[in-house]
């Protein structure tokens, strides 16, 4: 389910002083072309908010609650929303570079055409979370609970699913060179659907030698 915003946004909101107070709602505002630095804050609730080209530095951000929020063209690298909640969110077009999701819960999410390289999901609970086109490159996706979870066309090369069902997971139109899984029975990757090409890697990463 796509977020629902409002027809009419408050774009007068402080956006720096908001993010400052404790246990603050920020409640149908847009926000745009900004630059955000050394916010730490948490237990921080945002509804129903367009942030469109805002640049986040240094802030930490945990345990907060976003419901109904789309992020446009957002720089959020290397920002901490550890143990946060996000439903009905968008991230279009990204970059999400070493931001940490890790222990965050993830419902109803979508990640579309963002450069998240080395991403912290860690220990996250996802259920109906799509990712399409993004770069995932040494992603952490480990011990994760996935309901509903898709991949398209993502680039996963080096990616971490340690400790991760992978059922009903569909990786055929990924790229997944060097994705990193258990070596041992590798439990992660029953009912995971794959191509030819990709089970010879995976096959490799097991540790066997495959022969034509």
């Amino acid at each position: 389910m796509a977020p629902r915003l409002v027809n009419k946004l408050n774009e007068g909101v402080d956006l720096a002083d908001a993010l400052k107070k404790k246990n603050h709602e920020i409640i149908e505002c847009a926000f745009k072309n900004l630059f955000v630095e050394g916010i730490i804050n948490e237990k921080l609730y945002v509804y129903s908010c367009l942030f469109s080209a805002i640049s986040w530095s240094d802030c930490k951000l945990t345990k907060i609650q976003c419901n109904d929020v789309v992020f446009n063209n957002c720089d959020l690298s290397n920002i901490h929303f550890t143990g946060s909640s996000f439903s009905r969110v968008e991230f279009n077009g990204c970059k999400l570079t070493g931001t940490n999701f890790s222990d965050a819960s993830l419902n109803q999410v979508l990640f579309k055409e963002c450069q998240a390289e080395y991403v912290n999901l860690s220990a996250s609970k996802q259920r109906d979370v799509q990712y399409t086109g993004c770069n995932l490159r040494g992603a952490a996706l480990d011990s994760c609970s996935f309901h509903h979870v898709a991949f398209h066309q993502c680039h996963l090369m080096e990616a971490e699913f340690y400790n991760t069902p992978l059922k009903g997971v569909d990786l055929t139109d990924s790229e997944i060179a060097g994705m990193r899984i258990s070596p041992v029975l590798s439990p992660e990757l029953r009912g995971l659907t794959v191509t030819s090409l990709q089970a010879l890697d995976l096959a490799r990463l097991l540790g066997l030698s495959v022969k034509d």
